[in-house]
């Protein structure tokens, strides 16, 4: 990596600490909702983070760009839901539960279809088990409701990042023609004669790899930042605050 990129990669590395250190100074006393608490759900947030930013450092290191995106993009959506979670609360944490059971009811389902479709026995010991497990689910669950990041952006204070959950989207994750022409290099032999020449390393550019990293960056400082709030401050605000200071001392605030 240029000089840039591996001064990125060193504040990376203190930023993940400071991450870290909001989860050990976190002090949550359990209340009657337990797991449900926006406290506890905040944390979690913030550890799944972590972990994906983390890995995504890595792939960055070894130049595999696309896939560190498309965990770029799990930090960004971690990011909306944390920003719905310190809007709505223990609300949010209700939708989470209906998301869930929206998903876990919708692939019983679909699992069912896709079965009789192709064949299979629908009144199979497995089936009927899995029928039971749709039930179960309706009967705890009786109103579902599928979470979308752009509604959930909505919700909360970090709206504008949509938009690069949504570019992330297009580039890293779904099999977009923005995603396989990284695996395209077109060479003009001749005037009348082109050749395209298919790479299985995707290409990339020592700007995208500073890109990818800063981004990477903003979104878990915002997790981070969220979650400290929402935990009431934690001793760890003073180590986030200089981050904050120096990523923006680095000029990396106006980076795209």
């Amino acid at each position: 990596m240029d000089a840039e990129s591996t001064k990125a990669i060193q504040y990376s590395e203190k930023l993940m600490s400071a991450a870290i250190d909001v989860v050990g100074a976190a002090k949550v006393e359990l209340t009657q909702d337990l797991a449900r608490d926006p406290k506890i759900v905040a944390l979690t947030i913030l550890c799944r983070s972590i972990s994906n930013f983390r890995a995504a450092m890595l792939l960055v290191q070894q130049r595999h760009i696309v896939e560190a995106k498309a965990l770029g993009r799990c930090l960004y959506e971690n990011l909306l839901w944390m920003g719905a979670l310190r809007e709505r609360g223990l609300d949010f944490v209700q939708d989470m539960l209906k998301d869930e059971a929206f998903n876990g009811q919708s692939l019983g389902k679909l699992t069912l279809r896709l079965s009789k479709k192709h064949g299979a026995d629908v009144n199979s010991l497995d089936s009927l088990t899995l029928r039971s497990i749709i039930k179960d689910i309706g009967k705890k669950f009786p109103e579902t409701k599928k979470l979308s990041a752009s509604k959930t952006a909505a919700e909360g204070v970090f709206e504008t990042a949509y938009v690069e959950y949504a570019r992330l989207s297009l580039d890293g994750v779904h099999c977009s023609v923005t995603a396989l022409r990284r695996h395209l290099i077109r060479e003009q032999i001749a005037e009348n004669h082109t050749e395209f020449v298919v790479s299985v390393e995707a290409r990339t550019s020592d700007a995208e790899i500073l890109s990818t990293i800063l981004h990477s960056c903003r979104a878990l400082t915002g997790v981070a930042v969220g979650a400290n709030e929402i935990l009431g401050f934690t001793t760890a605000s003073g180590q986030l605050g200089i981050m904050v200071t120096e990523f923006e001392t680095n000029g990396w605030a106006r980076a795209t």
